[in-house]
């Protein structure tokens, strides 16, 4: 039998559960059992209650992250290993670096096709990522088919590794472009870095490099192939040249033969050299328009292949004022060239008068001419950049660039027709005076003269042809190979850790998320704290029975010959923290209210299976440890159970106290518990109400008030029967049991709007099977509770 003296008493602290005492020594208000109304704010968060609710569905977090991490390595293990290899090319946009020295043909050309020139690494890396480019590469691999050690290039299969059948082009074409990077190492260097992503390292490392070489052999293809309509006229006229001047020189030989003619007189002759300068000159002209026309041609395709009808779209036609202007600048360039056929000595004195007023005029007309051709190619790029609406970026910029390249070489153009005709006009007028001389001089003179000009052409021309043969042959692709790819020994994708990572943290989310919601749903009583926010005082928590390893909480033990439910732990295992916290409660129940005897008092709950029984049997033996008499009447008729508890027989009972078919004598019993009884339910009755609500109830409860110092009323629910309501009259106060994780705050709220109606005094709130791992106030009481009372109590075992 358990000994109850104050030997086993403990100091009832300032802790949640207890009251406070002040200065004094008189007792004070309960810790948050405050009566009036409460002013927390709901909607606030709280960032450690959040942190508890993880923490006490740790291992559903835990299965969470854990079948989302699985999954995920699982997914990244079942991918196809992805490998990328990088190359580096240089590309050079320096201007006119084609040119050479001393070769006005050379950068003419440089100028007029734009090598070099306005081409940005940018531009560049549009090309590697062209399909023109791409269509190369893929025909090149569709040629190779295998590789050197015999397998097929992956990019070629109609799907790897399914299926090994060789595609179309077109789709080659499309997964070089997908899978192929190319980006500026630096925008301070001209380095660019190719990449391609392939599931074969071979692969990846062959096509990165057969990129490089395609597009620097395609780039010195295009390059060179600017020259290639210049130097076939340049071939034609030579050709032609030379069969003229063969022509020419046996006819003059077979005509001094014949007439015995041998020279013209000098007037004759420096007419015959000053056609000849003006056909030179002409001629010269002539290779210049072909230049620039080829030159249109080019930059118009360019155009037309960012879009079709593009080239149309800007074309610009010389106005007449444009015109004038190039007209009198063939004029004024048509005279000088004749001055100096006529005074070869001004070529080394530049500063004469007449030939520094002629400068000066081709200068002043030369202006002219460059300030309509600016305000055209500005009006020409505002029409661009409204034509490109949408437009942005390199491509954009790129028509500008080409628009008033070809602004510029229509100018050109245009000057070098001007010049043409008005060359033309004073060959024609130095030929009628040719025509005025003798017939046989005419003659003589005609010949020499088809001679020289032939002569001197197919020098300029061979000259000519030789520097752009030589211009073309020096051409090289903007890009060159620094590094080539090498092949790489890990994949880039997938990323193991980072898909396991992110597994994690996706399970993390959702598994968080769920437990939130889970919690959100959950409309049952979790923490004291909740309890404390009713006007009601909170008289304590009970923690929940699992916490005493070595007792059945549904079993019994045979005592003096009555089977005890170990749900009696107050007199069976006074030493523990749930004895302890019962002893609390009566302490937080007698001085609630220290000016009111709580003679009667009822023990009711929201529904069943709360545990208000087993509260009200506990309670009693706390009761009477403190060295007072207790009765405890078990009042729920309709699923009796305090005869369970003290292991007693259910009849006689109070059924047959009130029908006066057995005793006091026999209904009371002693119990296991010194200083408690137990009257029983007795046998079942059909009216529980009608019996609860008899005079003769209250007539026996009056009785025994005079025999006991306590009575304790065990009541159905009142949550869900009404046989309780009736009770309350002959009762000090109720108390209002609730259950953790059972209990819903809407059946809690319910039960004391009730209360509150039938103006009941509650004495107060306890929660019952209060497990502090679960509670959603784990930082106040978890710590608290395994410290003060669970580690106590077991040290103090260990010490017996």
């Amino acid at each position: 039998m358990s000994s109850f003296s104050n030997n086993h008493h403990h100091p009832y602290g300032n802790g949640q559960n207890g009251f406070h005492a002040n200065g004094n020594g008189s007792l004070g208000t309960f810790g948050n059992n405050s009566f009036g109304n409460n002013t927390e704010d709901d909607d606030e968060i709280d960032l450690f209650k959040l942190f508890g609710t993880l923490l006490r569905n740790k291992w559903t977090l835990i299965l969470f992250v854990g079948v989302f991490s699985v999954l995920a390595a699982i997914l990244a293990i079942s991918q196809i290993p992805i490998y990328k290899s990088d190359g580096t090319l240089f590309i050079s946009e320096s201007k006119n670096r084609y040119s050479y020295a001393g070769s006005d043909l050379s950068n003419l050309l440089t100028t007029t096709y734009g090598i070099g020139v306005g081409s940005t690494i940018a531009n560049e890396l549009q090309i590697i990522k062209s399909r023109t480019l791409s269509e190369d590469v893929a025909d090149s691999l569709m040629s190779k088919e295998l590789s050197e050690a015999g397998f097929k290039y992956p990019v070629l299969w109609r799907a790897y590794p399914e299926d090994s059948t060789t595609t179309s082009i077109d789709t080659v074409a499309q997964r070089i472009r997908d899978n192929l990077s190319a980006v500026q190492v630096d925008q301070e260097t001209d380095i660019v870095r190719i990449g391609f992503e392939s599931p074969l390292p071979e692969e990846a490392a062959f096509v990165t490099n057969l990129v490089m070489d395609t597009y620097s052999q395609l780039s010195t293809e295009q390059n060179r192939a600017m020259a290639t309509s210049a130097l076939s006229f340049l071939r034609g006229e030579r050709e032609n040249i030379e069969d003229q001047l063969e022509q020419t020189e046996n006819e003059l030989e077979q005509f001094m033969d014949e007439s015995m003619l041998i020279a013209t007189d000098a007037q004759t002759q420096q007419l015959i050299n000053t056609i000849t300068t003006l056909e030179t000159k002409k001629q010269e002209i002539r290779v210049q328009y072909v230049a620039v026309n080829s030159a249109i041609e080019t930059y118009e395709s360019q155009l037309d292949e960012i879009k079709p009808g593009l080239a149309d779209q800007f074309s610009e036609s010389v106005t007449p004022r444009l015109t004038n202007f190039q007209f009198a600048l063939a004029e004024l360039e048509t005279e000088k060239l004749l001055l100096l056929a006529n005074n070869p000595e001004l070529e080394d004195n530049p500063d004469h008068p007449e030939l520094k007023k002629i400068d000066q005029q081709i200068n002043r007309v030369q202006s002219q001419i460059r300030s309509i051709a600016e305000n055209l190619i500005d009006s020409k790029s505002s029409l661009a950049l409204s034509f490109l609406g949408s437009e942005t970026g390199n491509i954009g910029q790129k028509i500008i660039d080409i628009n008033e390249k070809l602004i510029q070489l229509r100018v050109e153009r245009s000057q070098y027709e001007t010049q043409i005709e008005a060359l033309d006009e004073r060959i024609a007028s130095f030929n009628e005076r040719f025509e005025e001389l003798p017939e046989d001089i005419i003659e003589l003179a005609r010949l020499k003269r088809d001679v020289k000009i032939n002569e001197e052409l197919y020098l300029l021309v061979s000259n000519q042809f030789a520097e752009m043969n030589l211009w073309e042959r020096t051409q090289f692709g903007l890009g060159r190979p620094l590094d080539y790819a090498v092949v790489p020994k890990n994949p880039i994708k997938p990323q193991k850790k980072l898909w396991v990572l992110i597994g994690f943290l996706l399970g993390g989310i959702l598994g968080a998320g769920f437990i939130f919601i889970r919690e959100a749903l959950d409309d049952s009583i979790k923490s004291s704290d909740f309890l404390k926010k009713y006007n009601v005082p909170f008289l304590g928590n009970i923690p929940d029975f699992k916490i005493i390893d070595s007792l059945d909480p549904d079993g019994k033990q045979l005592i003096q010959g009555k089977s005890v439910s170990n749900q009696l732990l107050t007199f069976l295992d006074h030493i523990s923290p749930i004895s302890e916290a019962y002893r609390r409660l009566r302490i937080n129940t007698v001085y609630s209210d220290p000016d009111k005897d709580y003679k009667v008092l009822m023990v009711s709950s929201s529904a069943k299976g709360e545990g208000k029984s087993t509260i009200a049997a506990n309670l009693a033996v706390t009761f009477a440890e403190a060295e007072k008499s207790v009765l405890v009447v078990d009042l729920d008729l309709r699923r009796p159970t305090m005869h369970k508890v003290f292991g007693e027989n259910r009849e006689p009972g109070l059924v047959e106290l009130l029908f006066e078919t057995a005793g006091f004598d026999n209904c009371i019993k002693e119990t296991i518990a010194p200083n408690v009884d137990v009257i029983c339910a007795g046998k079942k009755t059909p009216e529980p109400a009608s019996v609860l609500d008899s005079q003769r109830l209250k007539t026996v409860i009056d009785k025994l008030k005079d025999k006991y110092d306590h009575i304790i009323l065990d009541t159905a629910p009142y949550g869900i029967i009404s046989d309780s309501a009736s009770l309350l009259r002959l009762t000090d106060g109720i108390i209002v049991v609730a259950r953790f994780g059972l209990t819903s705050k809407k059946e809690l709220d319910f039960t004391l709007d009730g209360l509150k109606h039938l103006n009941a005094n509650i004495v107060g709130l306890v929660l019952n099977a209060f497990d502090p791992k679960r509670s959603s106030d784990y930082y106040t009481n978890y710590y608290y509770y395994k410290r003060a009372y669970k580690d106590y109590y077991e040290e103090e075992k260990a010490a017996l």
